[in-house]
């Protein structure tokens, strides 16, 4: 038998795969996590890139319990601040942003957000999936779903003005200090 998760071959029958721990006889789309959350809920809140979330997700619960393991996310890593607010993770991103301003740990934050960031949002997935099933009927389950999911296309916007605003401030910057010491670099003290 091959295992549905790590693809090696196991015993027939086995209840968990030597390799990776999972359960094979297990359905991936069942096992995303233990509160009976479906993938359809997920990829509706989640919206663009659901289908990235949803391989990453079930790594969380592989093998049958609901656990962290380390995955990869390049737009956590290189984007921390800005992903979370493009993910409407707003609590992680205040956080994240204070921590930002200790100096010397901007390269530490971003390597730790880059590897827990996949199960940060698969945690704020499923609290909002939860919270939505508790407070809206079944009719409007998916469309507050989608109204309260999905991604903030303003973030971009803002972080690419804040970009061009902070790199003209640096090149005034540097302009302004070559100036001076054009002007004063000459002089005898």
């Amino acid at each position: 038998m091959i295992c549905p998760y790590c693809k090696e071959t196991i015993e027939d029958g086995a209840t968990t795969c030597r390799y990776c721990g999972a359960a094979p006889h297990l359905d991936p789309a069942d096992r995303i996590n233990s509160a009976s959350i479906i993938t359809d809920e997920i990829s509706a809140l989640v919206g663009p890139n659901s289908h990235y979330y949803l391989q990453n997700f079930s790594k969380f619960s592989q093998t049958g319990i609901e656990k962290f393991c380390p995955t990869w996310n390049w737009s956590a890593f290189c984007f921390s601040f800005i992903w979370m607010l493009y993910r409407k993770m707003y609590v992680p991103a205040v956080i994240t942003f204070v921590i930002f301003c200790l100096p010397g740990i901007n390269i530490i934050l971003h390597v730790v957000v880059g590897v827990v960031g996949n199960y940060l949002y698969y945690r704020h997935v499923q609290a909002k999936i939860l919270e939505i099933r508790q407070n809206q009927t079944p009719q409007r389950f998916y469309p507050t779903l989608h109204a309260v999911g999905g991604i903030h296309l303003w973030v971009i916007w803002v972080a690419i003005i804040f970009s061009i605003i902070l790199v003209l401030l640096i090149a005034l910057l540097f302009a302004s200090i070559i100036a001076i010491i054009g002007k004063y670099g000459g002089m005898q003290i």
